[in-house]
């Protein structure tokens, strides 16, 4: 699940700690407790090969756009910024361990030697499944989970995404404009969106409190415990738009009903992790057409899962 920047800032420099120092004080806490956890964040941003961005809830996230390949979908030439990437995200687990969870588009070809690679670095696989329906070259999106050591943790993402195509190396662009009127969308979905490589990203919390049993932690709602919207420019106001509604079992078919009565593709029903509380499954779909219809026909589903605003 792509990620929402709340610094920009690599952790451990001067600028991240200012930025802290301006944020709510619930946020500056929970930084303050992954500094005192003993975790050197360098040093895992090292071994992950990028310096690691800190984000809300204490979770310390790497992230490479598939900037290497060119997909269509529908007809519709994606953008990276459309969740095309590999990420990983950390969170204090107590004793200098982390949880990390992350996910990679694979191409087919790549898919068992990043499980293979995962799996000798004690790094478990927790979902393989599709996002889009109709995409070339076909692709699939591999879910990753572990606990424990993170730099050993960051070495093993590292050695497994080096067998992909992705641009390890990559560093940050110009941020591209979204060719959308924002405002307007924000006030349907009911919260304000996020630039990624110019598609305009939503992230919706889970209203539940969402555990990971292994951990014994609460999961930030950056880590798979929020709703994914996506929206790509197509200009003339128009947009397509991607992503996945998280949801408790009872809320699944009522989303499917309010989703395909607004005329959205159902690409898949599933699950991205093993050891949450309540069970979690993420439903992800497709639609292209005028970008307010589209905030509109979002927020029926989002209705069905009890999202505040719109």
């Amino acid at each position: 699940m792509a990620h929402r920047k709340l610094f920009r800032h690599p952790a451990g420099t001067a600028a991240a700690g200012a930025a802290a120092v301006a944020t709510t004080l619930a946020l500056t806490l929970g930084t303050a407790s992954g500094r005192s956890s003993g975790i050197d964040w360098n040093a895992v941003g090292r071994a992950i090969g990028q310096p690691l961005t800190v984000e809300a809830q204490d979770v310390h996230t790497a992230e490479w756009l598939r900037t290497d390949l060119h997909v269509v979908n529908a007809g519709v030439t994606e953008n990276p910024g459309m969740e095309l990437n590999a990420e990983a995200s950390f969170h204090p687990a107590g004793d200098g361990r982390t949880l990390m969870i992350g996910e990679v588009t694979l191409t087919s070809s790549e898919v068992n030697t990043v499980a293979d690679r995962l799996q000798q670095g004690g790094v478990e696989v927790t979902a393989l499944h599709k996002h889009l329906q109709d995409e070339n070259p076909r692709l699939w999106w591999l879910h990753y989970w572990a606990l424990g050591d993170p730099t050993q943790i960051a070495h093993t993402v590292h050695n497994a995404l080096a067998a992909t195509g992705i641009p390890l190396s990559q560093k940050p662009g110009a941020e591209r404009p979204i060719a959308l009127g924002v405002a307007g969308l924000d006030r349907i979905i009911g919260t304000k969106g996020d630039n990624e490589n110019g598609v305009l990203q939503y992230h919706i919390p889970v209203q539940q409190s969402v555990s990971d049993t292994r951990a014994h932690i609460t999961l930030p709602y950056l880590m798979e415990a929020s709703t994914l919207l996506m929206f790509q420019p197509l200009g003339g106001g128009r947009a397509a738009v991607n992503g996945d509604f998280t949801m408790t079992a009872d809320q699944v078919n009522p989303v499917i009903r309010a989703l395909r009565s607004h005329g959205l593709t159902v690409i898949e029903v599933h699950n991205h992790l093993l050891y949450e509380q309540p069970r979690l499954f993420y439903l992800h779909f497709w639609k292209t057409g005028d970008a307010t219809t589209l905030a509109h026909d979002l927020r029926a589903g989002l209705d069905q899962i009890h999202a505040p605003g719109g």
